[in-house]
């Protein structure tokens, strides 16, 4: 259904980067799940006299990003204190960068319905994050845990169009920082978050008309986008329309989402730049990225994942389909690229295997759960299929069974039996004792009934313990019934 309205879209994307400490302490930065307060020390409870020190492995990390992002990395940076009274802030400002970030210019090659669509990276800046907080009936409760643990907030342009767009903008953005070893960004730890602005542009009157935005704070989850995009671009038209807050309104709004109603819910009015009197942290002194770090940093990148889809849809022949299964999990492509190394057969059956049983066992062991052998192993196995060796259905039991006991596959087919007969000889044998006793099965086939050639398949196999090869036992009684030896 067209909308009569355009609607116009830019995420905040906060990240907590993947590193041992906090930004400013040597407190623990693993704090989800942890017990409440029980990783804070002075710095990061912000008690008077305390100094911060950087965190080096975070500002690397930082700039890893932004030149996966394809950013330009300023030749000067600095630390600036965000102002503001809010309990989750034990200092009453919090430690972020202002006008020179540590990442600028940059950009998110996006696949689209329409095409190839660049969005604009605006910036990516470092700072710390905040504690979290618990409400109640009557009640709030402080964490600070994660007080403190390095952040970098992503700000893209408005370049996003619809819900759809914005899903798919954070989705290849946390593919990246995942790949390049930035983030785990586990979206139900609050390890990625997403502040979506929305606005909407319409002609009204011979002009064009862009109304104030809403921030719609602190999504984390797809879903969340989904739904609260689409609804607060809807009620922005509506408010617009009926004569509402919106054409009185002169600057931005923070909403939150409620996913039991499914509707935004007014927090604040959204402070201006000078409402936070940033001002450089007397305790931090600015500092110069070397040309030599940005340079190493640069050619420790990994192959990013929509190059490595690319290679893996040229060089191995995969559909869009596999190579976006493959590359959404780095461990699993760099195992399907071991067994493809250890293999001389086709890719695509390497590849039916990983996105098929890997996959699926994987999901089933549970999240963080790899490969318990090594992809030679897997190569094995399916050199063991293509040779004939082993069936089908046989390979999927060698397959449980290697998962299980790690065991290598040609000991696992020796150890119960399961070698698939390929002995033109034997097979001739049974397929001749079949096609003796089932000539009404035989005649079906000849009337056109190609479901009987299955029945007789199946005594076949059965006279051979299930182990004959079925290529085989197809065309020794395709061959037996057109030259009429079942009726001898």
């Amino acid at each position: 259904m067209s909308l009569p309205y355009e609607t116009v879209i830019g995420v905040e994307t906060h990240v907590e980067l993947a590193t041992r400490s906090k930004m400013f302490c040597p407190c623990s930065a693993t704090w989800f799940g942890a017990p409440a307060n029980s990783l804070v020390c002075p710095v990061c409870l912000g008690l008077p006299g305390a100094l911060p020190v950087p965190n080096r492995r975070a500002i690397e990390l930082a700039m890893t990003a932004g030149l996966a992002l394809h950013c330009e990395v300023p030749a000067h940076t600095k630390f600036d204190r965000k102002n503001y009274l809010y309990p989750d802030l034990p200092k009453g400002y919090q430690i972020s960068q202002y006008d020179l970030p540590l990442n600028v210019s940059g950009w998110l090659a996006l696949d689209t319905p329409d095409g190839p669509k660049r969005v604009r990276i605006r910036r990516a800046h470092l700072e710390e994050d905040t504690a979290t907080s618990k409400h109640g009936e009557g009640y709030a409760l402080i964490d600070f845990n994660r007080s403190g643990v390095p952040l970098l907030e992503i700000v893209s342009e408005p370049d996003l169009r619809s819900a759809d767009e914005a899903v798919a903008y954070v989705q290849a953005l946390r593919e990246i920082l995942v790949f390049a070893g930035v983030s785990e960004m586990r979206l139900e730890e609050g390890a990625g978050r997403f502040d979506v602005n929305v606005s909407i542009r319409f002609t009204e009157d011979g002009e064009v008309r862009w109304p104030p935005q809403s921030e719609i704070k602190n999504l984390n989850s797809y879903a969340a986008i989904r739904e609260a995009v689409p609804h607060e671009a809807e009620r922005l038209w509506r408010s617009w329309r009926d004569g509402g807050e919106l054409r009185m309104r002169t600057g931005k709004i923070t909403v939150g989402w409620s996913p039991e109603r499914r509707e935004t819910f007014l927090q604040r009015s959204k402070e201006e730049v000078e409402d936070y009197r940033y001002f450089p942290d007397p305790d931090l002194v600015s500092f110069t990225p070397s040309r030599e770090t940005v340079e190493r940093l640069r050619a420790s990148l990994p192959e990013l994942p929509g190059d490595r889809r690319a290679r893996f849809a040229r060089v191995y022949a995969l559909s869009d389909y596999d190579a976006r299964v493959l590359v959404a999990d780095r461990a699993l492509a760099d195992y399907f690229e071991a067994a493809v190394k250890a293999s001389t057969r086709d890719p695509k059956q390497i590849a039916n295997w990983v996105t098929g049983e890997v996959r699926r066992r994987m999901k089933d062991a549970g999240d963080g759960a790899g490969v318990p052998f090594p992809p030679e192993q897997l190569a094995a196995l399916v050199e063991l299929v293509a040779s004939g060796e082993v069936s089908g259905s046989a390979a999927k039991e060698v397959f449980g069974d290697m998962w299980t006991t790690r065991r290598p596959p040609s000991e696992i087919v020796r150890a119960k039996g399961l070698t698939q007969v390929s002995d033109e000889g034997a097979i001739a044998a049974a397929v001749d004792a079949v096609l003796a006793e089932n000539a009404k099965a035989v005649a079906d086939y000849r009337a056109g009934n190609a479901r009987a050639l299955g029945a007789l398949v199946g005594q076949v196999r059965k006279r051979t313990g299930g182990k004959a090869n079925l290529s085989v036992v197809n065309r020794v009684l395709a061959e037996r019934i057109a030259r009429g030896e079942a009726t001898r």
